[in-house]
């Protein structure tokens, strides 16, 4: 190509250089972000604890901690064991004795030289008495089951008299329910040895009684009663 064909390109050229450096310049700068970059955090500086300077007495002081609020823990409410229901404990019916099996009873216990007289099961009169001398077989009140005998009243035995006389049965001589022995003193009864009534065995063998019980008993009509007399067991 000739010289002055080249000549105007040149021109042109360095006409359009600075243009070009411009374009390329503005692209750098227009261009797409690059990658963010993270600034790395700047530590802090870590305190420098001074030295203590001599006779510069230090006093650290405390930060307070708040103490912990404490937990209350529900008391738990006793419950109320029931009290435990009680069962009455039967009372026992007693044994029907043998006032019960009669209409008429009478019992005779010479450890209490006691007569009791019961009428259907009911105790209805209670009299002190003397059973005979437990000393000598003769003289003493076997024990003894059976019904009252015949009425006998008045009669004279052993130097005394003596009124309202039952019979039981027969023990070396007659056995007799009846009032207490007297004397005939000027037409008047001096009657003996009363005080042993209720206290003592003292007759030869009969039952005696006071002479007022004496007379209830005949007025009661004893005879066909059923009874019983009790050994003496005790000394008295």
């Amino acid at each position: 190509m000739s010289a002055a064909i080249l000549r105007p390109i040149f021109k042109v050229r360095k006409l359009l250089s600075p243009l070009l450096a411009l374009s390329l310049l503005a692209g750098c700068t227009v261009g797409p972000a690059g990658p963010t970059v993270t600034p790395i955090p700047t530590a802090a500086p870590t305190p420098t604890q001074s030295a203590p300077q001599e006779g510069v007495v230090t006093v650290a002081t405390a930060t307070a901690q708040p103490s912990p609020t404490p937990t209350l823990t529900p008391t738990s409410t006793p419950t109320a064991s029931p009290t435990p229901s009680v069962t009455p404990t039967p009372t026992p019916s007693p044994t029907p004795g043998p006032e019960a099996r009669y209409e008429r009873f009478i019992l005779i216990t010479q450890n209490t030289q006691t007569m009791y007289v019961y009428e259907n099961g009911v105790k209805i009169r209670t009299i002190p008495v003397s059973t005979g001398i437990p000393d000598q077989v003769e003289t003493m009140t076997p024990a003894w089951e059976g019904d009252v005998g015949k009425f006998v009243g008045t009669f004279f035995s052993f130097g005394t008299w003596a009124d309202n006389a039952w019979y039981l049965f027969y023990h070396y001589g007659s056995m007799l329910i009846h009032s207490a022995p007297y004397l005939k003193v000027d037409g008047q009864k001096v009657y003996q040895e009363m005080d042993a009534l209720g206290v003592k065995p003292l007759s030869h063998g009969c039952i005696r009684m006071p002479p007022e019980e004496a007379q209830w008993f005949t007025d009661w009509g004893p005879q066909g009663a059923h009874v019983i007399i009790e050994p003496l067991t005790v000394k008295l």
